[in-house]
């Protein structure tokens, strides 16, 4: 059996802090490093990902759901259908069930 080092909680958070503040420097060097029109490219790609896509995906869960509502009326529309198709005569319609 191998042994495990395990370090504290405030150890990882520590790394993790770390970690995220290189990867800051490192996009602000990019960002600087990036002349006029990539930067409004990646601008309007940054924008699009953070607000067209998530309405995308919003409306389309909405209308899935939408789907998913009209499918069971229409499921219970067939099945209520069928079941009086299928229930015998009882003679009240002055049909007697013979043909």
């Amino acid at each position: 059996m191998t042994r495990t080092d395990h370090r504290s909680f405030s150890a990882t958070l520590d790394d993790l802090a770390r970690d995220v503040l290189d990867a800051c420097r490192r996009g602000t060097q990019a960002i600087a490093a990036m002349p006029w029109p990539t930067l409004v490219a990646c601008s309007v790609a940054l924008a699009f990902v953070l607000s067209i896509l998530p309405l995308a995906l919003c409306l389309f869960l909405l209308f899935m759901a939408v789907k998913v509502v009209a499918g069971a009326f229409v499921v219970d529309r067939r099945r209520a259908y069928r079941d009086a198709a299928a229930a015998p005569f009882d003679g009240h319609d002055g049909h007697d069930g013979k043909l």
